[in-house]
């Protein structure tokens, strides 16, 4: 091993470093609510839904391992009820052997496995994607994870963390093409395409984005055509198998949910009330959306755009407010919160202009382009469209690599005082994110089994 670890000392490093933060974050998930959820004295749905309250993400993914139900919206995720089927008869077997519900600890085993990836898959962007230093790939990475719902996805049980690592893969690989001056291999482009679509439906914009970039001016019209069409043979499978669900799986939840709420209905009126008021909110909400089809919904047009910006898209998504830490908005968190402490506007005032100046010294670098452009597709549908605005900064993932990737370049061709500024400011603001961050989540996390 010592030869091994003599030539991947940096590697080495990096992947004990994630791992400590992946560990520790997952120990106290753990603890949240431990003994309610491994020995549930209630349905697991009850068991789940009533105590999982982390800033919006869903506990669906707890509820379909502990009993394997399809939860998961289909026109948003149409694989990923099938992708944790077997993790679900993994449950079962380890139930039967140790007698208590093993869900929380398969969910930090796999999702801690993705998120360490994540780690690694990012510092190699930094290092041998973007070419800095180990020092500087180091503390961008640390600063990357230091956002706030980018610090979530390490432990929550939301597909969050299983498309950051496949968005990273894509990136990376477009810009070894774009280095190499090649284009993307197709069986790569058709396989991420699959995988992250069945994660999350969006995702192929993504994907064709990344490759549009590192094909761009290297292929005539007639092949770039060709290219685009090949991606309807993923599509087409996952629409397959989204028909398929739909008149199976999906059918059979319908029947078992509804059989339940009848059956509970009858015998509860105070229950029965509770789902009147829930079908008429329903009602309301389909009301006031833009665009009222299915996987489009949470499209509302009454969530001010500018604001939301602010205090959600570049607020809550990197610093955490110190009020309703945590809480969802569709339960108990306004959709806007102000900052009690003003510094943190100061701090996110020194994030985005780290953004903008980066945008400029990017602006002739194809990656930063490419990256730019997914990050304006969401923008497109989460401030544009208002789609899931409510909680948007749970999608930060999706897009916030963008940030440090532009940083990256102001790093690299940046004066001598450009830089040292950029790594002070970058240093200050990724301490502060790691402390702030990690004590409000701590607390939230750990202060309801006292």
């Amino acid at each position: 091993m010592l030869p091994f670890l003599k030539r991947h000392k940096e590697e080495t490093l990096l992947f004990f470093i994630g791992m400590l933060v992946v560990t520790t974050f997952n120990a106290m998930m753990l603890c949240y609510n431990y003994e309610a959820w491994v020995n549930p004295k209630v349905g697991f749905w009850t068991a789940f839904s009533s105590k999982f309250e982390v800033s919006g993400f869903d506990c669906f993914t707890y509820i379909i391992i502990s009993k394997w139900r399809p939860l998961y919206v289909l026109s948003r995720h149409p694989l990923l009820a099938m992708m944790v089927w077997p993790l679900s008869q993994l449950n079962v077997l380890l139930r039967d052997i140790t007698g208590i519900n093993c869900t929380i600890h398969i969910v930090a085993a796999v999702w801690g496995m993705a998120s360490l990836c994540s780690w690694m898959l990012f510092y190699h962007l930094m290092r041998r994607t973007m070419s800095l230093r180990f020092s500087e790939s180091l503390l961008l990475t640390l600063f990357f994870f230091s956002f706030s719902h980018v610090m979530l996805t390490l432990f929550t049980p939301d597909h969050m963390t299983l498309t950051l690592p496949i968005l990273l893969i894509a990136v990376i690989l477009a810009a070894r093409a774009v280095r190499r001056g090649t284009l993307m291999p197709w069986w790569q482009t058709m396989l991420l395409c699959f995988v992250s679509t069945g994660i999350t439906t969006t995702n192929c914009v993504k994907i064709y984005l990344a490759d549009l970039f590192a094909s761009w001016r290297r292929c005539s019209f007639r092949e770039w055509l060709r290219r685009s069409l090949a991606y309807l043979i993923p599509l087409a499978l996952i629409t397959a198998a989204y028909i398929w669900q739909t008149h199976t799986t999906q059918k059979e939840e319908e029947r078992y949910a509804e059989n339940i709420i009848t059956k509970r209905s009858a015998r509860d009126s105070v229950f029965a009330e509770m789902i009147q008021q829930s079908l008429e909110k329903t009602k309301e909400v389909h009301s006031s959306q833009i665009i009222d089809i299915d996987g489009l919904t949470n499209t509302e047009y009454h969530i001010d755009r500018l604001p939301s910006l602010f205090e959600n898209v570049f607020g809550e998504g990197f610093i955490l407010h110190e009020t309703c830490t945590l809480k969802d908005a569709n339960r108990h968190r306004p959709v806007l919160i102000r900052y009690t402490n003003p510094v943190n506007y100061v701090f996110e005032a020194i994030l985005l202009l780290l953004f903008i100046i980066g945008i400029w010294h990017g602006r002739r670098n194809r990656i930063v382009w490419m990256t730019l452009s997914m990050f304006l597709f969401d923008m497109f549908l989460h401030v544009g469209m208002n789609f899931a605005s409510a909680d948007v900064y749970i999608m930060t993932a999706h897009w916030a690599f963008v940030i440090p990737i532009c940083i990256a370049c102001t790093l690299k061709s940046g004066g001598s005082r450009v830089r040292t500024a950029t790594l002070a400011a970058v240093l200050v603001l990724t301490m502060y994110m790691w402390i702030h961050n990690t004590y409000l989540t701590a607390e939230h996390l750990l202060k309801l089994n006292l």
